[in-house]
């Protein structure tokens, strides 16, 4: 059972980092950004472009860090030259627009990296395992659940301490009076949009030397966090944490015990929460708009 919760905690990692981008972003615009999957999908091919250019292993461990601050000036990008032209003109102009942008970046993906999966374990194997009680545990697989339980510590942070995170929950709650403030809310939006591509951006990296990459790992991973999202509460990082948590270890385990239904295991705890709470297990509780 301890495999399993393991990779339950390493699948759990990588989903917070997405859904807690995910999170902020509609917190704070309103808007379910539908190619946020492709965000963490190119902060894989960024990352595999930086491991193949060298051998060293500090700048491997540093490769998602550095796609992810790539990933999140494309974000700045998109927001500003895409999504700022549709703000107000309602959520069917954000679906459609998001939506097709999922089929522009599998595009960039194939003529940018070609159609054959990808993938770059020298890291894994460089830096070893470590046995606990006979258990053979990759030091790799360690390091992401620590450095993604950072980034979380960092982000909460961030949003509670600081004044830009201050400024950030001031804008998700009422962006009118926040701008009648002083404070520039359009450049709020753009920082937001940066952060959240930045998370799912380095959440892709972070995957790279365990899974790789594929055309079409960013619709896995957009469904998945999507599931997260509801779970946990639309706009709050304490819903996404616990849910990504839940979904993970259930994920995981489910693949060891009930292979064949894994997914619909992780499809009924979504009813079961719906069910007994629409809002989700947290509902709205830390970032959100009125």
């Amino acid at each position: 059972m301890i495999p399993q919760v393991l990779n339950g905690l390493i699948f759990a990692s990588i989903l917070f980092l997405v859904t807690a981008g995910l999170s902020i972003i509609f917190g704070i615009l309103r808007i379910v950004n539908f190619a946020h999957g492709s965000f963490y999908a190119l902060g894989i091919y960024i990352t595999y472009t930086i491991t193949r250019l060298t051998k060293n292993l500090i700048l491997h461990l540093l490769s998602p860090f550095i796609a992810a601050i790539i990933v999140g000036f494309v974000g700045i990008l998109f927001e500003i030259g895409l999504l700022r032209r549709i703000y107000g003109r309602g959520e069917l102009f954000e679906l459609l627009l998001t939506f097709g942008m999922i089929f522009v970046f599998m595009d960039i993906f194939r003529i940018g990296w070609g159609s054959m999966p990808i993938s770059d374990p020298t890291v894994t194997f460089t830096l070893g395992t470590i046995s606990i009680r006979g258990l053979i545990i990759p030091i790799y697989n360690i390091f992401l659940i620590v450095t993604a339980a950072i980034i979380a510590l960092v982000l909460w942070f961030l949003i509670y301490k600081t004044k830009a995170g201050m400024i950030i929950r001031a804008t998700s709650h009422d962006s009118e009076v926040t701008s009648a403030l002083g404070v520039n809310v359009q450049r709020v939006y753009t920082l937001t949009f940066f952060l959240g591509s930045f998370l799912a951006g380095f959440a892709g990296g972070l995957m790279l030397p365990i899974t790789g990459g594929w055309i079409g790992s960013d619709l896995e991973i957009l469904v998945l966090a999507l599931v997260v999202l509801v779970v946990g509460g639309m706009g709050s990082i304490k819903g996404a944490l616990v849910a990504s948590i839940l979904i993970g270890i259930t994920r995981a385990v489910g693949i060891s015990l009930f292979p064949k239904i894994e997914l619909a295991i992780i499809y009924l705890i979504m009813v079961i929460v719906l069910l007994i709470k629409p809002t989700g297990l947290f509902g709205g509780a830390d970032i959100e708009r009125h």
